[in-house]
């Protein structure tokens, strides 16, 4: 499975690139601190990505910004791709505004455990 993840939390991204390397169901994985850095990524990568995380809160573009912008420049390049939006944010009109993109399957709050991370990859390999 090739994951992205984008959040500007290093501290968060330090965690992932952690859980990446150790997962079993992760093949490739590439770690944004922002939504410019992973549009950029996508405009260069050969590799397909299965699942984006993203998160919200971020400076410059946030991440409905982010997933405007994908979904604009990138979902029919990617129509296989699924996109989480990953966050801290407990408000409700934040999970409902996130599962109202089409590219989006899930909101998750914050921390993405390994164990999410399978559930969401078992998730995936039904479809």
């Amino acid at each position: 499975m090739n994951v992205i993840f984008i959040d500007d939390d290093e501290d968060l991204n330090f965690m992932q690139e952690l859980m990446c390397t150790r997962s079993k169901i992760i093949d490739n994985f590439f770690i944004a601190s922002s939504a410019l850095q992973t549009l950029d990524y996508l405009q260069e990568t050969k590799i397909t990505p299965d699942i984006i995380f993203v998160d919200i809160n971020m400076p410059i573009m946030s991440g409905f910004g982010f997933i405007e912008e994908y979904e604009r420049k990138f979902s029919s390049q990617f129509p296989e791709t699924r996109l989480y939006v990953v966050s801290s944010s407990v408000r409700e009109n934040d999970r409902v505004r996130a599962l109202e993109y089409g590219t989006v399957k899930g909101f998750v709050v914050k921390p993405l455990t390994s164990e999410k991370l399978e559930e969401i990859y078992y998730q995936y390999e039904k479809y």
